[in-house]
């Protein structure tokens, strides 16, 4: 659900064709016009051998000479600040190799967070530089805890819970979600609460509106 969502927020950035709604939105693999190209989870050809070569979301910006990486994770809060690390240094091979290609600027960003959707510090940063409205961010949000707590209802129902703690309920969920979006408030990562609404967003080209559930 999340790649579905940022995904539909790129293309109709860029001015692609789209069905305009989340939910009867379809991932094309590689997307390209005469603004940009968008690849999903395509592994990229380079100059030389790069075991890290296949970003979850790849855009080229042709009108900047730009391309963007994006990371998607989800992690417990134990893991969280290494794994978002993890997912800068995994992909600045490709980075650097992309830069010389292409002859342009180059930027990873992660998208990271825990299954209940604590984040970092440096979170708001990477959703402002990809321009993610906070109804999308707060609709994201729900959809990956409803998922998660659907799961976790699911194992105890058939009993795979036994012998499991917790943190394993939640890393069987993951396997079914992508990313949520919360952030709790700390006084250490100066983060903020959001309150999610059980609506859809309606994306369009310039603007992001809240679809009310029928």
């Amino acid at each position: 659900e999340v790649v579905r969502c940022l995904h539909l927020l790129l293309i109709n950035r860029y001015k692609f064709k789209s069905s305009k709604r989340i939910r009867s939105h379809s991932i094309q693999e590689i997307l390209d016009n005469e603004y940009a190209v968008i690849r999903v989870d395509i592994r990229i050809k380079t100059d030389f051998k790069i075991r890290n070569n296949r970003p979850d979301i790849f855009i080229l910006d042709k009108k900047k000479n730009k391309i963007t990486d994006i990371e998607i994770g989800i992690t417990s809060q134990d893991s969280l600040q290494i794994v978002e690390t993890e997912k800068l240094r995994k992909y600045n091979l490709l980075a650097n190799d992309l830069g010389l290609i292409y002859k342009c600027s180059v930027e990873i960003i992660p998208y990271v967070m825990t299954w209940d959707g604590i984040v970092t510090k440096y979170h708001k940063s990477h959703l402002k530089r990809l321009e993610i409205p906070m109804n999308v961010e707060a609709y994201i949000q729900s959809i990956v805890r409803k998922n998660i707590a659907e799961t976790i209802s699911f194992n105890r129902r058939r009993g795979l819970e036994s012998g499991l703690n917790a943190e394993e309920n939640c890393e069987r969920a993951s396997m079914r979600t992508n990313t949520p979006l919360k952030e709790e408030k700390r006084e250490e990562d100066g983060a903020n609460n959001l309150k999610t609404k059980n609506n859809t967003p309606f994306i369009s080209q310039g603007r992001t509106t809240l679809e009310e559930p029928k």
